[in-house]
């Protein structure tokens, strides 16, 4: 009798076991995941804690409005800290494909990570949606799961910035410093290549390690060849250094131009303090920009988090109005329906127009709208172009030792 009752409960077990399995199974996961790798520690993690707040707005603000729930399922973002490395990024974006089962990827700051993490989602077939990584090579690889809407390849950065320089800067001698990374190289290659094309004398170029405590070597040697302007790319904390440095040695020239990174960061204005007075940069995206939703953006990210973002924010608050638009049109939801939703986006974000096109050599490309702004009484103002210019350019800049 004792081993009948024990063969009835086994057998109960396992038909309730049976009917679990059976349950779970045809309910299926319950959300849409979309996997977002930043660097939310080391150096860039300033612009990775900004990233992610935009995203999460982003997120707030579409699933208020319903459209964060795509076929009964909700959108679920899995952040991943990159740190920076590419090796990490590497790692984070085939635990999110391959444990987590993501349906997609996004994110990607600096070019060296979104490389690593482009090339790992066309190996394993996987959407990519660039949020800022900008070397040219990224979307000039013929990748069709690879795909960059309010990131510029770093060679079109400097659109309305040639503009104004032919126009009121009218350069003669130019010097060039960028930091050795693939951002820096794809904007120095193409800064090259422009001044080539208008007959602009490069009278410095010099290329230095991302990360370095010293630039008054460097700038000491640029200050022999007297440039009348001054173009660097450099991420936040070196930027700051260099203005400061520059004006410890007397380094006068009469514009210093930043190829966006870290120029545009109010944590530059912060570091820099007084030195970073009248220094320009080209931008992506300004808060009184055309494009719908712009201003409200930056209001309400200032209240939310304390601080003002930049176009670096506007990019990711910009990719998740992208990822909820592309995600509610894709006819499934596998990898192939959500790529070719992505290749027929025609959505106004506030960083403007997005469609995926193929152009000069870029794939899977949006192209970008770009402005010039400077910093003016320790605000960051758009000088160019004029049309939409919150403030008239300072040019030639005062003398350091002529500033009050």
């Amino acid at each position: 009798m004792r081993e009948k009752y024990w063969l009835w409960v086994l057998l109960v077990g396992l038909a309730i076991g049976g009917l679990l399995v059976a349950g779970c199974a045809a309910k299926g996961p319950q959300t849409v995941k979309v996997g977002v790798i930043l660097p939310l520690t080391g150096s860039e993690a300033m612009f990775g804690a900004m990233e992610k707040n935009s995203f999460l707005m982003a997120y707030e603000e579409l699933k208020a409005a319903g459209k964060t729930n795509i076929k009964g399922k909700e959108i679920e973002l899995l952040f991943e800290d990159d740190q920076g490395k590419q090796d990490v990024a590497k790692a984070a974006a085939e635990k999110l494909v391959n444990q987590d089962k993501v349906v997609m990827l996004s994110g990607g700051y600096t070019s060296s990570c979104t490389k690593v993490i482009a090339g790992s989602a066309q190996s394993m077939g996987i959407p990519f949606l660039i949020v800022t990584g900008s070397a040219d090579d990224i979307t000039r690889s013929g990748w069709q799961w690879v795909f960059r809407g309010t990131a510029a390849p770093a060679s079109k950065y400097t659109g309305a910035l040639w503009d104004m320089m032919e126009k009121v800067i009218k350069p003669q001698r130019v010097a060039l410093i960028y930091e050795n990374t693939d951002f820096g190289t794809s904007s120095a290659n193409a800064f090259r290549k422009a001044c080539e094309v208008r007959g602009i004398k490069i009278v410095f170029d010099q290329a230095y390690e991302h990360g370095a405590l010293d630039f008054k070597p460097m700038l000491a040697n640029m200050k022999q060849t007297n440039p009348d302007v001054v173009f660097a790319v450099s991420y936040v904390m070196d930027a700051a250094m260099i203005v400061k440095q520059m004006k410890e040695l007397d380094l006068n020239t009469n514009l210093v131009i930043g190829g966006g990174a870290g120029y545009t960061m109010p944590e530059f204005r912060e570091n820099a303090g007084d030195a970073s007075e009248y220094v320009t940069s080209v931008s992506l995206w300004v808060p009184n920009v055309a494009w719908p939703g712009a201003k409200e953006y930056f209001e309400k990210y200032k209240q939310k988090y304390g601080s003002e973002p930049d176009y670096h924010g506007a990019q990711a608050y910009a990719t998740m109005y992208i990822i909820a638009d592309v995600l509610g049109r894709a006819q499934d939801l596998t990898p192939e329906g959500i790529r070719k939703a992505l290749k027929e986006t025609n959505l106004t974000t506030i960083m403007g127009p997005i469609k995926f096109e193929d152009w000069e050599g870029f794939t899977n490309q949006s192209r970008p709208t770009t402005y010039v702004v400077q910093w003016l009484k320790g605000k960051l103002e758009v000088v160019w172009p004029e049309n939409v210019a919150s403030a008239r350019y300072v040019f030639p800049v005062p003398r350091w030792k002529e500033r009050g």
